[in-house]
């Protein structure tokens, strides 16, 4: 049987997205991250014994007590990574929230510009923390490390534990636009008052 004709919500993913009802209870917790239903979420689930651990994380991201870095520079890295990646859904799916924390238009607009308006201060919005994020992003999905200048530079600006809270976060973003991209997974299905919901679910950093 075709279940892409059974579930209304998958159209191109290759495989199918799980009943929530069926999963085990600590999914089902884990799954509650967002009030509204997030199909890479779903994709994600089918992996019972590592889904637990990895939505954690991904909630640590949206949890401002958790998650060191400012939620715009957050987002800064996975709108870049989304972008270099090609992951669209990866892009769709937190433009809003860059959008309702205040992004510039201007930083949206120009989110894909080269690497070389990165290190030329003087072309692009960019404040000397954003040039070394993207820079950080760049280097790491290019060739998986940094340039010693890059670790340096970002240090100075961030420390030595948002060093490393950056490239955590480049790496899960990184995983999930693999899952996006690997298996097809579909556009979400559109969310009434979303922006609004995003408000009340992601909160800032202390």
């Amino acid at each position: 049987m075709d279940t892409n004709n059974v579930d209304p919500f998958r159209k191109t993913c290759l495989i199918p997205y799980p009943n929530v009802d069926d999963l085990p209870p600590i999914l089902r917790d884990k799954l509650e991250i967002l009030p509204f239903r997030r199909n890479i979420l779903l994709t994600i689930a089918h992996s019972h014994g590592l889904a637990p651990h990895l939505l954690g994380l991904i909630g640590a991201c949206f949890d401002g007590t958790q998650r060191g870095l400012p939620t715009l520079e957050w987002q800064l890295i996975v709108l870049r990574a989304a972008t270099v990646l090609g992951a669209k859904y990866e892009w769709d799916v937190n433009i809003p929230v860059a959008e309702v924390h205040n992004m510039p238009q201007e930083k949206i607009e120009n989110i894909g510009c080269p690497i070389s308006v990165i290190h030329d201060t003087s072309q692009g919005p960019w404040t000397l923390r954003d040039r070394v994020l993207l820079r950080m992003v760049d280097e790491q999905l290019s060739t998986y490390t940094n340039e010693e200048k890059t670790i340096q530079d970002a240090l100075e600006l961030l420390g030595a534990d948002m060093v490393v809270e950056v490239i955590i976060i480049i790496g899960i973003y990184a995983l999930l636009a693999r899952l996006i991209k690997g298996l097809g997974v579909d556009d979400d299905p559109e969310i009434p008052d979303l922006k609004e919901k995003i408000r009340e679910a992601i909160t800032a950093t202390r």
